[in-house]
């Protein structure tokens, strides 16, 4: 099977992210409605809240439906990989690409994923420092380099690694020679 014919071909569409921020999002507008309310209880004029901040419980309630439904999206992710992780007896050497084709995954939300089960304590994985795969059973224990400050969210290219000792994506320390992060799998 070529991965070139197949690159676009994922079920899930979605992005596997966090909900913090949508629920934060509809917290404000909530706190703002129910303000509102005191305002308008009270007869205290704020830039008009009391006549109009009532309203902002709509858009409240949709945004705490959008945030639940992320939460489902994330449950609903974690166990399609876990499934596929269990299909490979959580061992044995993978691509990345081939586990994502098989379920119809975006890469970068695999990895996402992969991170949270190995937070949770469901898997446990490293990456070969060689090809880049995936070692599942093989635990990697996270040292982080002194040295190492987070990268910005958003990259404008690679950030330059030559002479490091650390991942710069990620600050684990990287004891043995390679070009891809036992941690994290970034490319080095």
């Amino acid at each position: 099977m070529s991965d070139e014919k197949y690159k676009h071909r994922y079920y899930y569409k979605e992005d596997y992210t966090s909900a913090i921020g949508t629920f934060a999002t509809a917290i404000v507008f909530l706190f703002v409605a129910i303000l509102s309310l005191f305002f308008r209880s009270y007869n205290i004029e704020f830039i008009g809240l009391a006549s109009w901040g009532y309203w902002l419980f709509i858009p409240a309630f949709f945004i705490f439906i959008g945030g639940f439904t992320q939460v489902y999206r994330n449950y609903k992710y974690q166990q399609v990989v876990k499934n596929a992780l269990i299909q490979r007896n959580f061992t044995g050497t993978h691509k990345l690409e081939h586990i994502a084709l098989e379920i119809g995954m975006r890469p970068k939300d695999i990895l996402r994923v992969l991170q949270d089960l190995r937070r949770k304590g469901v898997a446990k994985y490293s990456f070969n420092s060689e090809s880049g795969q995936i070692i599942l059973g093989q635990g990697i224990t996270y040292s982080q380099a002194t040295e190492y400050v987070p990268p910005a969210k958003k990259l404008e290219s690679p950030l330059p690694t030559e002479g490091k000792n650390y991942c710069v994506y990620c600050g684990h320390k990287i004891e043995i020679s390679g070009s891809f992060c036992p941690n994290c799998g970034s490319k080095l």
